[in-house]
């Protein structure tokens, strides 16, 4: 069975069944879980289901009239909250030494993270599976960009898949990892899965891992969970997070940073009980 028939089928069965299972494919189409695990993958980065743990679940009636799930696309991301990420980023590269190595995951936030460190460092190794990251870094040539391979995602400009599997050789001092979603019960999440499990093994490698977060991101939650907000070394976000979230992360312990959009100065919460 060629792989767009294997498509068809798949899509065919979400809309009968309302969930399909990795197991019951690999029986159904003789094939590898391997193989329906690239097929699923694909689809989900098309915006044409959503994979979940085991299997897949169609789009929501909402998901399909806006194109995926809750989605917004990288072109307007890009453009909202530039003040404020652009705060975080000037904190942020405070953390950061000539020479290291550093992970870059994917997405509005960690595009002006990447122009930080491309205008603020003149030696630095940089990871990443965002293509626009890399193309930002390039423009410093003492920049090493590491650009993981795999399969590409178009909407959020990325190459995921089992190539990442090549991350298991690299020493990662620190990694800069952005969210859709950081709740203090939930934790921080996401809502694509084969950029999540990069995100995950860029934070396991990672002798650090901080996170990029601007104030709109927190309280939300997403469908996949990344880990627990206790699990990373430090948030960063702005100045609009609202008293009552400061307080409710401080009480966890979390350290967090609060990046000021109206100087270059920053204040750090020290908010533990």
């Amino acid at each position: 069975m060629l792989a767009r028939q294997r498509h068809d089928k798949i899509l065919k069965l979400l809309e009968t069944r309302g969930r399909v299972h990795t197991a019951e494919l690999v029986d159904l189409m003789d094939v590898s879980s391997e193989t329906i695990r690239k097929d699923l993958e694909l689809l989900d980065s098309q915006g044409k289901l959503t994979r979940v743990h085991g299997g897949a679940v169609p789009l929501s009636r909402e998901d399909q009239k806006n194109g995926l799930a809750g989605y917004v696309p990288l072109k307007t991301r890009s453009g909202q909250n530039l003040e404020q990420k652009a705060a975080i980023a000037r904190r942020a590269v405070q953390m950061v030494e000539e020479g290291q190595s550093v992970a870059l995951d994917y997405g509005s936030t960690s595009q002006i993270m990447a122009m930080a460190l491309r205008d603020s460092f003149s030696q630095l190794t940089v990871i990443t599976n965002s293509i626009q990251n890399a193309l930002l870094l390039a423009d410093n040539p003492g920049i090493t960009v590491i650009l993981l391979g795999g399969i590409l995602n178009r909407d959020e400009l990325t190459l995921v898949d089992a190539f990442s599997t090549v991350l298991d050789n690299f020493h990662i001092d620190i990694m800069f990892m952005s969210v859709t979603g950081i709740d203090p019960d939930v934790g921080l999440t996401d809502q694509r899965l084969s950029e999540m499990r990069i995100q995950n093994k860029m934070h396991r490698l990672a002798g650090r891992t901080v996170v990029l977060a601007d104030s709109s991101k927190f309280g939300r939650t997403s469908l996949l969970k990344i880990c627990s907000v206790q699990d990373v070394d430090a948030i960063i976000t702005d100045s609009g997070l609202d008293a009552g979230m400061r307080v409710r992360f401080g009480a966890m312990g979390a350290n967090l940073i609060i990046a000021q959009t109206d100087s270059p100065a920053d204040t750090k919460a020290s908010l533990r009980a």
